[in-house]
């Protein structure tokens, strides 16, 4: 994981930023798995979860979490999330940058 302060961040992704900002479809161009971020307002505290789309029909929810100000899940492993807000790229550590797909 890089730093924010030493300067090796080649996207300029902040690992702090808004829940509501990222929710929506994403997708990589990497050919990894589409996401899609959405909040559970059933859920106490109306929780956020990834969805993971790995085929058709075979989906993976995770709740998104923080700890010492990284937003991360665990897919069987952590997994962290850093957003772009300049370019709205998503880069989750695991499987690399996302775009948001237009409904």
């Amino acid at each position: 994981m890089y730093s924010e302060t030493t300067g090796n961040n080649p996207l300029r992704a902040k690992t702090e930023f808004a829940l509501d900002d990222i929710t929506g479809r994403w997708k990589s161009r990497e050919g990894a798995p589409d996401i899609r971020i959405y909040r559970n307002s059933e859920r106490k505290n109306g929780c956020f979860f990834i969805e993971f789309a790995f085929k058709a029909g075979e989906m993976f929810l995770c709740p998104v979490k923080k700890y010492q100000g990284i937003r991360y899940v665990n897919l069987y492993g952590v997994m962290s999330l850093s957003y772009n807000t300049d370019n709205d790229v998503l880069q989750l550590s695991a499987y690399g940058k996302y775009y948001r797909v237009e409904d």
